[in-house]
């Protein structure tokens, strides 16, 4: 018989779950609000829509609870993925010290991991996307969205490090005093190369400088807006205007320097792109491997691919239910609610 695996990805919106074979294939999306605020985001009742989202992917997918071999689970915040528990979480104020985890398994009596999203969006794109059918050893993913995320996989396993934060690429001090992140530091990649602070970056110069709103084409969504995305500077760089093509360089000459010191650290075999900035297509490509040819060191040549992700929207329900397919096929699950 089939093995199945169940994958749920939570999200401060939306709580998604999907049901995958060996294979990869998935069936049985769902998708379904994560709560309204306030009390109805405490943890007890969102796990409890977990668990029902779990049982309604199995449902549709035409398959038995019963007939599933484990559980993946993403979730936003901090804390320890080995032992499962969430400690704190930006979108879920009332979360303190969630046994998540343990939660979920026992409410599916299924044995469940706990992953953080863009390792497991990692896995998955080893699995069944952008590295399906390539022989590889080694992919390192990193996440273009809100912020910048990292994941790497190495020999089949996603690496984690001692304290479950290994590969925290958006973290990565690029540039010393630089301007200040949301972690607490200063100079991170993702303050330079995340879709968020691209578009926040451009809209700072836009308010700033009447000269540069008259003669950019972004000057007149800014105008409309208050604001410009990095889907509009991507858009408008792709149409030749000056200014949006000098922000993209920006972003992609940061990201390259990124691929290069990963490829320093870890050696991979391919660097996969993803998240909303990925929607770019190659005009994202294109521009990061002009900058990694031009800094690349000369003592070799160029070893790593840069790619697209090809998962799209079912990353992590994909790459949940992957990491649950590898802990039960290595027998590392923990027992049902633990």
């Amino acid at each position: 018989m089939p093995r199945h695996y169940i994958g749920i990805d939570l999200g401060g919106t939306n709580v998604k779950a999907g049901i995958a074979d060996s294979n990869g294939r998935v069936s049985g999306h769902v998708s379904i609000p994560t709560g309204r605020g306030g009390r109805d985001l405490s943890a007890d009742l969102v796990i409890a829509r977990m668990v029902e989202a779990a049982k309604l992917s199995c449902a549709k997918a035409g398959i038995k609870l019963s007939d599933a071999s484990a559980a993946g689970i993403l979730s936003p915040g901090q804390g320890s993925l080995s032992k499962g528990i969430i400690y704190r979480a930006a979108n879920l104020p009332l979360w303190r010290n969630v046994h998540l985890r343990a939660k979920v398994s026992k409410g599916l009596g299924l044995p469940a991991i706990l992953e953080n999203d863009a390792k497991a969006a990692a896995y998955g794109e080893w699995w069944v996307g952008a590295g399906k059918g390539k022989n590889l050893d080694s992919l390192f993913i990193i996440t273009l969205g809100t912020g910048v995320g990292g994941g790497f996989v190495h020999e089949r396993k996603v690496l984690h490090g001692a304290f479950d934060s290994a590969t925290e690429i958006g973290h990565s001090i690029m540039v010393p005093g630089g301007d200040p992140c949301g972690c607490g530091q200063r100079g991170c990649l993702e303050v330079y190369a995340s879709a968020r602070y691209t578009g926040k970056r451009a809209s700072t110069i836009l308010a700033e400088s009447s000269k540069v709103r008259k003669k950019s084409s972004l000057g007149k969504i800014f105008k409309n807006v208050g604001k410009v995305t990095a889907a509009d500077i991507a858009q408008h760089a792709k149409a030749g205007d000056k200014f949006a093509l000098e922000i993209w360089n920006e972003t992609t000459h940061m990201l390259a320097l990124a691929c290069i010191n990963i490829c320093h650290y870890l050696d991979p075999q391919m660097i996969v792109l993803g998240g909303g900035m990925s929607a770019a297509g190659t005009f994202l490509t294109d521009y990061v491997e002009k900058h990694l040819r031009d800094n690349w060191w000369k003592m070799t040549p160029i070893t790593v691919k840069i790619v697209l992700a090809r998962l799209g929207n079912d990353a992590g329900v994909i790459g949940a239910a992957g990491v649950a397919k590898h802990a039960h096929e290595t027998s590392t699950l923990p027992p049902i609610g633990k």
